[in-house]
C-alpha cells in the first residue's frame, strides 16, 4: 500500500537545489549596492535638470556684467560730466534742462522756489567749473590772485576752518525766506571775518586762494581759484545747484 503513495509536490531536496541555483545566478551583493548606487545618481541628476531651480543672484550679476560691457556707464557718465562742465566754463550762465538736473532740482524744489535771485557771486570772474553729480560746487576764477571774496547773502560766520581739499575754508548761515541754507567757501589765501560774526552781502569776507602762479583755466584746478557751495545742511554734505539761486 504505501509503494503505491505517490506524492505532489517539490520534495525539500529540489527546494534546496533551487535555492542553490537561484543563489548562483543572482548578482553578488557588493555589485548590487553598486549598481543601486548608480542608478540612484542617474534618477538624481535626471530630477536635477528637470527641476533645476534658477540662481536669482547669479542672473542679476551677468545682467550687470552685460549691461557695463555694452553701455560702459562709469565711462559714458564721467564724458558727458566733461563735455558739460567744457561747455559750461565758455560763459556764466545757467544750465539746460537735462535728467540731472531734474533729479537736482527735485531733491531741493522747496529751496529753489524760495531762495530764487538772492545770492550773489561771491567773487568776480569767470566760473571755471560748474556743479553737477562729480563737483558739486562751482570754481569761480579772479582776474588777479587775492582778489575779494563777498558774502553771498546775509548771515553768521558758522565755520572757520581748514581742511587738505579746500585750504582756509569758511561757511555762512543764512535764513532766507523761511529757509536756511549754508553757503560754503574754499580756497582762501586769508579770511577777513570771525566766527559768529554778522555778515551783510556784498561784504569782502575773504581773498581768493589757490596757486598763484597761473589762474585756472577750463577744466583747470590747479591755477588760483576759490571753490563756492550752498549746502541744505551745515553738518551733512547736502548741496543745492548755486547757479540757480543767483540774482540774475
Amino acid at each position: 500500500m504505501d509503494d503505491d503513495i505517490t506524492y505532489i509536490g517539490i520534495s525539500q531536496e529540489s527546494k534546496e537545489n533551487e535555492t542553490k541555483n537561484k543563489s548562483k545566478d543572482a548578482p553578488p551583493k557588493k555589485e548590487k549596492f553598486k549598481t543601486q548606487k548608480k542608478n540612484k545618481k542617474v534618477e538624481k541628476f535626471i530630477a536635477s535638470t528637470k527641476n533645476r531651480k534658477i540662481n536669482k543672484k547669479l542672473i542679476i550679476v551677468l545682467i550687470i556684467i552685460i549691461l557695463i560691457l555694452y553701455f560702459k556707464p562709469i565711462t559714458f557718465l564721467k564724458n558727458k560730466l566733461d563735455e558739460k562742465r567744457f561747455m559750461y566754463s565758455q560763459y556764466n550762465s545757467n544750465y539746460n534742462s537735462n535728467i540731472i538736473d531734474s533729479l537736482i532740482y527735485s531733491s531741493g524744489i522747496d529751496y529753489y522756489k524760495k531762495c530764487k535771485n538772492t545770492l550773489v557771486l561771491p567773487a568776480d570772474g569767470l566760473i571755471t567749473c560748474h556743479y553737477d553729480l562729480a563737483h558739486q560746487g562751482i570754481d569761480i576764477a579772479c582776474e588777479n590772485y587775492q582778489d575779494d571774496i563777498y558774502a553771498a547773502a546775509n548771515g553768521n560766520v558758522c565755520y572757520i576752518g581748514y581742511s587738505e581739499k579746500y585750504g582756509n575754508e569758511l561757511m555762512i548761515e543764512h535764513q532766507i525766506n523761511g529757509m536756511t541754507l549754508y553757503t560754503f567757501y574754499g580756497n582762501l589765501s586769508s579770511i577777513n571775518v570771525y566766527l559768529n560774526e554778522y555778515v551783510c552781502q556784498n561784504q569782502v569776507i575773504a581773498k581768493e586762494g589757490g596757486n598763484p602762479q597761473k589762474r585756472a583755466e577750463i577744466m583747470d584746478h590747479d591755477g588760483h581759484h576759490i571753490h563756492f557751495e550752498v549746502r541744505k545742511s551745515k553738518t551733512q554734505h547736502l548741496t543745492l545747484n548755486p547757479t540757480l539761486l543767483l540774482i540774475k
